[in-house]
């Protein structure tokens, strides 16, 4: 079987070095962004940008509360993830018990993968481990529609009862990864290539853009650092940066995110992979 290296992370690990990550040859992370329905990872951003910017494929998970209506987590999932779009499919994390039912486990976790669907229109990965899930969750026929990611430290893979197979593999929590700012880090495999693991989650390329062009120019505010680039697009050549605060004029918008040209042969990212970094003026 054909297997990708990756890792994922929370802030227990520290602040990371992604370049060295990315050198070590781990191609994916995924990492925290919540627990419940009112705790943020510190270190969710500052992963999530350093690991994008080092070309790691990105996605994020949330850890289920049970006691916690899967309302009220979902939409603070989404809230800490900010309209970022994960580069293969979220993740609900299901190993609490909190002291509930099985019944209430159960019909919690069902609840945080519909509502997760339905924000992220791609179906979540369950990431569990057997002594939990067969202990603590209720059979049911929908549970193996939904890929695996499986914490087993063995030789081969533990399943739990409502899987044949798995998607990821956690199979070491013990893992030294250069760059990580712990010792521990969670070692995973994905079932498959690269480029499986780039186009899964059933993600359609977005069709061409198409150059929006303005009589007048729009005022538009920068929000964050960006770099001005030659074209519409990271693979331009970067030619300095602008700045928070700034005010630029511009008339074209294009590319397969949303770019403006401010000056001739001077472009910079209005929007990019999910991040908004300026917005228009009244």
């Amino acid at each position: 079987m054909e297997r990708v290296a990756g890792i994922d992370v929370s802030r227990w690990q520290g602040r990371m070095d992604w370049t060295k990550v990315a050198t070590a040859g781990y191609r994916f992370v995924v990492i925290r962004a919540t627990i419940g329905d009112d705790y943020a990872d510190p270190r969710f951003h500052e992963n999530w940008h350093g690991a994008q910017n080092a070309g790691l494929l990105v996605s994020a998970y949330h850890v289920v509360a049970p006691r916690v209506p899967a309302a009220k987590q979902i939409a603070f999932f989404f809230e800490v993830l900010g309209g970022r779009r994960a580069d293969f499919p979220l993740v609900m994390d299901v190993e609490r018990e909190d002291q509930t039912t099985r019944e209430k486990i159960t019909e919690c976790v069902r609840a945080c993968l519909e509502d997760t669907e339905s924000h992220d229109k791609r179906k979540p990965i369950i990431y569990t481990a057997r002594w939990f899930w067969d202990r603590c969750v209720l059979p049911a026929p929908e549970w193996h529609t939904y890929d695996l990611w499986v914490a087993s430290y063995t030789s081969t893979p533990i399943l739990p009862r409502d899987w044949k197979s798995w998607r990821f593999w956690q199979y070491s929590e013990s893992g030294v990864v250069p760059g990580s700012g712990s010792r521990a880090t969670d070692l995973n495999w994905f079932a498959g290539s690269y480029e499986e693991l780039a186009n899964y989650g059933g993600r359609k390329e977005e069709p061409e853009a198409e150059d929006i062009e303005s009589a007048e120019p729009w005022r538009i505010r920068v929000l964050d650092k960006i770099n001005v680039r030659s074209g519409p697009g990271t693979s331009f050549a970067r030619l300095g940066s602008i700045y928070p605060g700034e005010v630029i004029e511009a008339r074209t918008l294009t590319g397969s995110d949303v770019w403006i040209e401010f000056e001739p042969g001077k472009w910079a990212a209005f929007a990019h992979r999910g991040e908004t970094y300026m917005k228009l003026e009244k």
